[in-house]
């Protein structure tokens, strides 16, 4: 599910990958200006988070199909 505007509830198609290369975004729909900035700890975990998520993606691609 999109996360939604938090302004006009337009669908925004925003990946976590995404808002952490883009902190600061602003809606294509209304233009309103949304500020995703955390702290360099949280980021870092994301981060790691997301490279573990691809790892076993690779690692199990031969017996599962991942989305």
């Amino acid at each position: 599910m999109a996360m939604p505007c938090p302004s006009c509830k337009n669908p925004l198609d925003l990946t976590l990958q995404f808002i952490l290369d883009n902190p600061v975004s602003v809606c294509p729909h209304c233009k309103v200006v949304m500020n995703f900035e955390t702290s360099n700890i949280a980021t870092d975990t994301l981060r790691k988070g997301l490279r573990d998520m691809d790892n076993l993606k690779k690692k199990y691609s031969n017996i599962a199909k991942f989305s």
